[in-house]
């Protein structure tokens, strides 16, 4: 973090490999459906926007909620405007009313359950409440709900049986549940990612 903050061009350069991913999945899942020439410009707008906001960041770790956040509320913005522009500005009109109108993105076969949701929200949710679970339980939760990767491709890379990958992964948010609430701030806002 520290040659992150001292503006080191090799950290920021180790940095963007690793954040892009997530800052990417981000924008398109909520531009995507709607202006998806501008997926790339918000992604890079976020990690432009990130440069600054690093300086209050104390782990490495808390990157990559922040960017995500970052770009869904520049992917918000950027979807508001376009609407508004649309209908022929002033007016003003919830997005998510504008989704039901239009009808709310298919998931691709690949994606997880949870991918038509804000996953910037989500991911910085996880990463707290994740804090009090077990390492194992952590990185599954966070190679479906976040890097969106398949069972099959959870069982190769942590060498279980693909049948009980769903197993660990309800366990694993069962245990989200009860760390949940010691938090029931955060419970309230989980649950209503997973409804």
């Amino acid at each position: 973090m520290s040659a992150l903050q001292r503006g080191n061009a090799d950290a920021w350069d180790a940095a963007f490999r690793w954040l892009w991913p997530v800052v990417f999945a981000v924008a398109q899942t909520r531009l995507g459906p709607f202006l998806p020439a501008d997926v790339e410009d918000v992604a890079i707008e976020s990690l432009e926007e990130l440069v600054e906001a690093a300086q209050t960041v104390k782990r490495a770790e808390e990157l990559k909620p922040l960017v995500a956040s970052i770009a869904h509320n520049r992917a918000v913005s950027r979807l508001r405007e376009h609407f508004a522009q649309k209908r022929g500005g002033g007016q003003t009109e919830s997005l998510e009313a504008r989704q039901e109108q239009e009808g709310a993105p298919e998931l691709a076969g690949g994606d997880s359950p949870l991918a038509h949701v804000g996953r910037g929200e989500l991911a910085a949710l996880l990463t707290e409440l994740q804090a009090e679970l077990k390492p194992e339980q952590r990185a599954l939760l966070a190679d479906f709900f976040l890097h969106g990767l398949s069972y099959e491709q959870i069982a190769a890379k942590h060498g279980l049986a693909m049948g009980s990958v769903g197993v660990y992964l309800k366990r694993g948010l069962e245990a989200l549940r009860r760390v949940g609430e010691r938090h029931p701030e955060r419970l309230k806002e989980l649950e209503a990612f997973l409804r």
